[in-house]
């Protein structure tokens, strides 16, 4: 059985709608992994708002079994939530995935966005059935076995692996290369083996790749990579493609052409043929 993945939300840190950003898209965080009946969600940035609309026509307004995935509860990965409209049916069945949080459990701040500082409509209100569920080590989720891993951004931060049968996908946003941010010790180059012992021979790696080397300058221990770090780690890890994610803000979609680009003569150079793209809403792939 084949796996589509959808983008709804390629931006990182903030939506920026507008005229530069048309063709990939200004929303924040937000992919669909669907196996037939059965529907992973990764984050819960703002395109999981019109996901939810596409999932509303889909079922004609019925209930909903999902699973979401959420890598960590910085605003950009959570604050679609109170808009996807499938968590206000009563009858929905949602279980939502992630790790402990710092200073708080991750339900605690999860929850917390919607209370009334923040929001109008409490979390509470939301009468789909929802389930938290800490992640530790690697689990199955409708068969389908999902492992996890501690990335390097500020807090607490976990990418996952998807190991379908016959297709594997990683989604690892939010992360710095350690080397890029350390130097060239032993240390620094295990945990990037580490991470790209993760990714090892996956079948599409959608990867944070926010800076140039302009923007890392400055930026250097913000928890986000290099487009030159993705394409690395894919050379590093096998992998079959590659989709460099979490855009850059202030990136217009004429830039991340030229990113893509340069990120393709880098991997012409070192020998490399894995397929590279930057990901942008409504993008479907099917693996």
């Amino acid at each position: 059985m084949s796996v589509q993945i959808r983008f709804w939300g390629v931006r990182g840190s903030i939506p920026v709608p507008g005229p530069t950003t048309v063709r990939y898209g200004g929303n924040t965080p937000c992919v669909e992994l669907r196996r037939g009946s059965e529907l992973f969600i990764c984050d819960s940035g703002t395109g999981i708002r019109e996901l939810g609309f596409r999932l509303l026509k889909e079922f004609s307004g019925g209930p909903l079994d999902a699973d979401v995935f959420v890598t960590h509860t910085h605003w950009d990965h959570i604050q679609g939530w109170p808009f996807f409209i499938p968590a206000y049916n009563p009858k929905s069945r949602m279980r939502i995935y992630s790790a402990h949080g710092v200073g708080a459990g991750f339900e605690q701040i999860f929850r917390s966005q919607m209370a009334h500082n923040f929001f109008p409509v409490e979390i509470n209100d939301m009468a789909a059935k929802l389930e938290f569920v800490r992640v530790e080590k690697p689990f199955q989720v409708k068969g389908v076995p999902v492992q996890t891993l501690f990335t390097n951004h500020p807090g607490v931060d976990v990418a996952y692996r998807f190991n379908f049968p016959g297709a594997s996908v990683v989604y690892l946003t939010d992360h710095e290369c350690h080397r890029a941010q350390g130097d060239d010790s032993d240390f620094y180059a295990g945990q990037d083996k580490l991470v790209a012992a993760f990714c090892q021979g996956a079948d599409l790696l959608i990867c944070d790749s926010q800076y140039d080397d302009n923007d890392y300058k400055m930026k250097r221990g913000w928890g986000h990579s290099r487009w030159r770090d993705a394409v690395e780690l894919a050379a590093a890890s096998d992998v079959k493609r590659l989709a460099l994610f979490h855009h850059e803000p202030t990136r217009s979609d004429d830039a991340i052409d030229k990113m893509v680009a340069q990120a393709q003569e880098l991997a012409r150079e070192m020998k490399k043929s894995f397929e590279l793209f930057a990901a942008r809403e409504g993008q479907e792939i099917v693996l």
